[in-house]
């Protein structure tokens, strides 16, 4: 297990468990809500292809976790 796959991991089940316990709120009006949290979906998953991606590049686990953790933070300014 890598950093970025943990956070990507938990960051999918978040917005996933989010968008079942406000589901009514989310699919009012037009349904831009569920749009909003599929493409929050995307993102984690984006993160997961990104790690998948540097695992097979780089096999030093300390600078692969370095690399990760820098890619998390800059995510998470982002969001």
């Amino acid at each position: 297990m890598t950093i970025l796959k943990v956070f990507s991991l938990l960051f999918i089940l978040g917005c996933g468990m989010y968008s079942i316990y406000n589901w009514t709120i989310l699919t009012q009006g037009e349904g831009w809500g569920m749009v909003l949290m599929l493409s929050l979906i995307f993102f984690g998953l984006v993160g997961l292809i990104i790690d998948y991606f540097l695992f097979k590049l780089i096999r030093n686990k300390w600078l692969l976790n370095s690399i990760e953790a820098i890619i998390i933070f800059f995510f998470s300014i982002e969001l």
